[in-house]
């Protein structure tokens, strides 16, 4: 809450100053944020020597993550001003803050070289200390990575992190595009496997007594236990023959932290308003970056008629400030209240198994 508070006084505060020092105080404002995903937690199991290093490319990183991000602002309020659209502070903050959490989202989908990619298959089979990245869990972004090098060879760790360092390089440039969903998501496969009573491999004891025992849903998983249902899975699918680049982009995207991650319940509406009947609610965190887009499901029914396994297998959305790019940070947005809006309204019968939902703001945009 103390994080949405500063970031309206931003806004306000912007709102009326000059664009130069409007410009100034959105970009310290932008970068501050962005600094809390290179956090490493003092907790954190590092040696000495490869915390130094990690801590020393983040320090680069970030001094150019500034110079970028101020760069964005004045491109976005000259190309909003080209197409005859407000450059009012909050549009300009809320655009490039999307464009700073599609950067950090594209970075952690991008894959390395072959070396790179190698070494990463070899930590993920290794210690679930992988998943314990101390500090807050809505920004472990950098810290996922690091303490997978630790789990590494020494030897190998200076080749790591100059590939971290090529990786981050390519923010702000034109990266190939991100591989696709995985469908089914990882987390829904893995629940699938365990519903289903077949063989499979013994789950870690806290995975166990949560899925089996409490039947609790992925959701309602902390961060860490969700990171390590991923890691049961990655591994599960390799022993099954997955090639490593498949199973690696699922584990990517499985523990990928998105715009919805990051703002849990923060831009949500009270839980006493009451939508219209029969219309899906359109997520706030959606209506304050400005997303609109389509879903579209899948599903089968049961007897009553009733759908069953919904799922998401097509998603398109367009948020201002990211162009020319999937804004993959933001394609999960509509996901949970599309599924909630199936469930909640039964379609037709003789309705195709697949429905597509299109969200689009209506009114004064806030």
């Amino acid at each position: 809450m103390r994080r949405l508070c500063l970031l309206l006084l931003v806004c306000c505060a912007t709102a009326t100053a000059a664009p130069d020092q409007q410009e100034q105080e959105m970009a310290l404002s932008l970068s501050n944020d962005l600094a809390r995903s290179f956090v490493l937690a003092p907790e954190l199991a590092l040696d000495a020597g490869l915390r130094a290093a990690a801590e020393q490319i983040s320090a680069a990183h970030l001094a150019r993550g500034k110079a970028l991000i101020s760069g964005w602002i004045a491109e976005e309020r000259q190309l909003r001003a080209a197409a005859g659209q407000s450059t009012e502070g909050r549009y300009l903050y809320f655009a490039v803050w999307a464009r700073v959490l599609n950067e950090l989202a594209l970075w952690q989908l991008e894959p390395g070289d072959a070396a790179y990619e190698s070494a990463t298959l070899a930590a993920l089979r290794g210690s679930p200390q992988l998943c314990k990245l101390g500090g807050d869990s809505r920004f472990g972004d950098y810290a996922a990575r690091i303490v997978r090098i630790q789990q590494l060879p020494a030897a190998q760790r200076a080749a790591m992190l100059a590939s971290e360092r090529a990786l981050l390089a390519h923010w702000g440039q034109q990266r190939p595009a991100p591989a696709a969903w995985p469908a089914p998501l990882p987390q829904d496969a893995a629940l699938a496997l365990l519903k289903s009573g077949q063989a499979r491999p013994a789950l870690p004891p806290t995975l166990a007594v949560q899925l089996l025992s409490e039947k609790q849903s992925y959701a309602a998983m902390g961060r860490e236990d969700q990171c390590l249902l991923q890691l049961w899975w990655f591994n599960h699918q390799l022993q099954q023959g997955v090639a490593p680049a498949t199973a690696l982009n699922a584990f990517r995207y499985g523990t990928l932290i998105h715009a919805s991650d990051r703002f849990v319940g923060m831009f949500e509406p009270l839980a006493a308003t009451q939508p219209t009947p029969g219309r899906q609610t359109y997520p706030g965190l959606a209506t304050r970056f400005q997303a609109e887009g389509a879903t579209v499901l899948q599903f089968q029914r049961d007897g009553d008629g009733k759908p069953q396994q919904v799922s998401v297998i097509g998603r398109k959305v367009e948020v201002p400030g990211i162009r020319g790019v999937r804004p993959v940070a933001f394609e999960n947005v509509f996901d949970a209240q599309a599924i909630k809006y199936l469930t909640d309204n039964k379609p037709p019968s003789g309705t195709p198994l697949k429905l597509q939902l299109v969200w689009k703001l209506e009114g004064a945009q806030p």
